[in-house]
């Protein structure tokens, strides 16, 4: 016989209600205090058998590396005049506070593991300063480093703030990631996820370490040439000039 519609819409919430309730979230704090927080987020069913994620976990960053990476996420806030210019997700002093506490979790962090994070920092307003909300979710996957953002930069009370699942939000409406070389934004059913950006992360850490070769071997070269210039100055001021290695001095004459 056909069910009334009512009834399979409260069979369908049933069936979903059973679903969720047949698993559970398991954390592991890592790191907290009044303004930061960083834990191991996982998944697991009533049998306590960790749904299978397979992410690279774990993975021993240097904190440099980390902080480098996470310093190369921008985004946009929507203004009244339109979108501002891309700016850092993370400010220095969030990076110092992140940072170490980061690459504790991903090194314990299992294949199931996310690394859930958050932040609250004072920031300068039109007036004053403001207590300002970021935190989302890191993981490694194919490579790639997920950074998916639940929110950036918002007042923590603030009707807009996102308190969901991340990677069913898109964003896009009063802020968004601006992707860089080396990055990608996540594509998904409705769209671009424009709260959820993947770096090829080995990839920019080789050409970050290629970069720097370049500029300590450039540096080098100008410490020589300017060490040459300042020894011929100085002969040029005394006068005095060193032999050659086939200077041969002359005999006095009596």
């Amino acid at each position: 016989m056909r069910l009334p519609r009512v009834s399979f819409i409260s069979l369908l919430c049933i069936c979903v209600l059973v679903a969720c309730a047949q698993t559970q979230t398991v954390r592991t704090k890592i790191y907290e205090d009044r303004r930061t927080g960083v834990m191991l987020h996982r998944v697991v069913e009533q049998d306590d058998a960790a749904i299978a994620k397979d992410y690279s976990h774990p993975v021993q960053f240097g904190v440099e590396d980390l902080k480098y990476l996470l310093s190369t996420i921008a985004y946009e806030e929507k203004g009244l005049f339109g979108w501002s210019e891309a700016r850092s997700v993370f400010t220095a002093d969030e990076l110092y506070r992140l940072g170490p506490h980061l690459v504790e979790a991903f090194a314990q962090a299992t294949p199931d593991d996310e690394v859930v994070f958050q932040l609250t920092s004072a920031k300068p307003g039109l007036i004053f300063a403001s207590e300002r909300f970021t935190n989302g979710r890191l993981f490694l996957k194919d490579k790639n480093l997920n950074c998916v953002f639940a929110n950036v930069n918002l007042r923590p009370d603030m009707d807009s703030v996102y308190d969901g699942e991340p990677r069913n939000y898109y964003a896009g409406t009063l802020w968004r990631l601006v992707i860089r070389e080396g990055q990608t934004l996540a594509e998904g059913k409705k769209g671009t996820h424009y709260n959820w950006l993947m770096m090829d992360w080995e990839t920019i850490l080789k050409e970050k370490k290629l970069r720097d070769q370049a500029r300590r071997e450039q540096l080098q070269k100008r410490r020589v040439l300017k060490m040459k210039q300042q020894q011929q100055q100085r002969q040029q001021e005394t006068g005095w000039t060193d032999w050659e290695s086939d200077e041969v001095l002359e005999p006095e004459t009596p």
